[in-house]
């Protein structure tokens, strides 16, 4: 009896140990079109994105655009903002990654009462260390750390610099639906005339990915923005839809939209447009 007991105690210990090494089965293998949640809103350089919870070695390059129109206002109000974003990762080893990423080009239009628009500039950046766990074998999870770099030429006076602290994860739920989900910790630190300004704006994601073809997938879910210091506030709610593509073997685009619902942010849509590649 103690014999059969024992055996049975080493195959679960076998089995629990086989599981925790497939954990990272649930991670995108090649091109999968699933691969994890797009960048959205219009942070700086990704900053207060939610990241995918698996690591990979890619890069891609994110065209996004936020519309504003607030035609019941008194005084007509509306802005166009736009942004090119070039993000790389590398993976150090099976469970951790480096990221980057900079706003190259960034541009903005505003219509209040009248006409103004800033001058195109480049920055800033954040670079990042993300750390992935395993969890049995259809579940992933990581935490992260991101620092945003004051590289910003928009900027004539003072600078914007802050930690990002947060933690993703991913589950498959079956053969052809992943669920991703996050909470990201971004505290930007604006210093402007040697006085320091910092706040606390968390960012909370949940979505659902659905393999249609081995080359398409499709998206839907929302992410939350809040105000938590130095005052409480909803930011926006918004609900978005992604699709992804992958062309070709190592090649891949996708497009995604958030439409912002409630908060203090009246930005009415917000589109990314993707194109990457990953190299294995």
């Amino acid at each position: 009896m103690s014999d059969r007991i024992a055996i049975t105690a080493l195959v679960l210990l076998a089995s629990i140990r086989a599981a925790a090494a497939a954990g990272p089965d649930v991670c995108p293998k090649q091109n999968d079109p699933a691969a994890g949640p797009l960048a959205g809103g219009i942070g700086p350089a990704d900053f207060g994105a939610v990241p995918e919870a698996c690591g990979s070695t890619d890069a891609s390059l994110r065209v996004r655009g936020a519309l504003l129109l607030a035609t019941t206002t008194p005084n007509y109000y509306g802005s166009i903002l736009g942004r090119t974003t070039l993000r790389g990762r590398y993976q150090l080893g099976e469970r951790s990654t480096l990221s980057f990423a900079a706003d190259v080009l960034d541009y903005g239009y505003v219509n209040n009462g009248g006409l103004a628009s800033r001058p195109i500039s480049a920055g800033p950046a954040t670079v990042g260390f993300h750390q992935t766990f395993p969890i049995g074998a259809v579940t992933a999870t990581s935490l992260y750390a991101r620092l945003l770099l004051p590289l910003d030429t928009a900027r004539d006076n003072g600078v914007e610099t802050g930690l990002e602290l947060g933690a993703s994860i991913r589950a498959a739920a079956g053969s052809r639906v992943v669920i991703d989900g996050g909470l990201a910790l971004p505290a930007p630190l604006d210093i402007v005339g040697g006085q320091a300004h910092g706040r606390l704006a968390p960012v909370a994601l949940a979505e659902a990915w659905l393999r249609l073809r081995p080359w398409v997938a499709l998206a839907g879910g929302a992410s939350v923005r809040l105000m938590a210091a130095p005052e409480f506030d909803l930011i926006s709610a918004a609900p978005r839809l992604a699709a992804r593509f992958a062309v070709r073997q190592r090649f891949w685009t996708a497009l995604l939209l958030e439409f912002p619902v409630a908060g203090t942010d009246r930005t009415d849509l917000i589109a990314g447009l993707f194109a990457g590649f990953t190299p294995r």
